[in-house]
Order: structure tokens, then C-alpha cells, then sequence
């Protein structure tokens, strides 16, 4: 075979899983050499096998803000529990900061032939928040992205 995904003409058709294709079977229902099979692990905090054969991953307790935060082995995160709140948190100070922007340009705009520069300073408001609304989520996006792969990579550390 040149290729893992062909078999020969004497082999049993196989139907790739979740993960890929299942391990090559040897005529007699054998397994190909070195192949893993997975099965009960001998560790309390492995990965168990149902009746049906398929595997569950171990079941994680979740800790909350506080304990993930005075947990020394760092295997609960706080930021990810944390970050909606900065989010929401940081909106509410950027609508702020638009709203003293707008505040500003109605008092240019009282001023003495600063009519003009008042009414740019108004309409540049609501980008000036889009911006920095924009700004914002796309920096939360990145943290909560690093923090969804390090888990994805704990998960598959796990499996294996």
C-alpha cells in the first residue's frame, strides 16, 4: 500500500471515526502491530470506557472565580471566567468616552464660528466608538482564542 487511507483487496472496508480512520485489522480480527486500541487507563483520573466501548473523558470539576484564583498548579483559569465581565465593563467605558466626546462638540459648537468644527466633532463620535468598540473585542477575541487552545491541547494531552 502506498497509501495509509487504501486498503487491499483481502481487506474489511473501514469507516474512519471521530478521530480518523480505526486501526488496520489483520485477517482473523487481529490487531495491526502497534496500533493503539484505547482502553481503561490504570489512573484514577483517566479516561473511562462505557459499556458500549466508546471512550468519556475524565469529568473536571469547575472551580469558581475564587478557587481557580488561589490555585497554585494553575489548572483552572480565571480569565476566562473574568473576560465577559471586562468586555461588557470596557463597552460601558467606551460608550462613556463617546458620550464626553459628544458633550464636547455641543459646547464647540456653542462657541463663537465654531459651529463647523462642532458638528465634525459630533458626527466623528459614533466611529470614534465603532473604533475602539472594534479595537476592544478584537483584543478579547485573542485572549479568549489563546485560552480555548490551551485547553483544546489539555483535552488532547488527556487522550493520549
Amino acid at each position: 500500500m502506498t497509501h495509509p487511507s487504501e486498503r487491499g483487496p483481502s481487506e474489511p472496508p473501514r469507516t474512519p471515526g471521530p478521530y480518523g480512520p480505526p486501526p488496520l485489522q489483520y485477517p482473523g480480527g487481529q490487531q495491526q502491530p502497534g496500533s493503539h486500541v484505547p482502553g481503561p487507563r490504570p489512573s484514577m483520573t483517566g479516561p473511562q470506557v462505557q459499556q458500549s466501548g466508546e471512550w468519556v473523558p475524565p469529568q473536571k470539576t469547575e472551580k469558581g472565580v475564587l478557587g481557580a484564583l488561589f490555585d497554585a498548579n494553575f489548572n483552572h483559569l480565571v480569565t476566562p471566567k473574568l473576560i465577559k465581565a471586562f468586555y461588557l465593563l470596557t463597552l460601558l467605558l467606551i460608550t462613556l468616552n463617546a458620550l464626553i466626546v459628544l458633550g464636547f462638540g455641543l459646547w464647540v459648537m456653542g462657541l463663537r464660528n465654531g459651529w463647523f468644527l462642532g458638528l465634525l466633532i459630533i458626527l466623528c463620535s459614533p466611529v470614534v466608538w465603532l473604533f475602539e468598540a472594534l479595537l476592544c473585542r478584537l483584543f478579547m477575541e485573542a485572549v479568549v482564542v489563546r485560552f480555548k487552545s490551551a485547553e483544546h491541547l489539555r483535552v488532547i494531552k488527556d487522550k493520549l
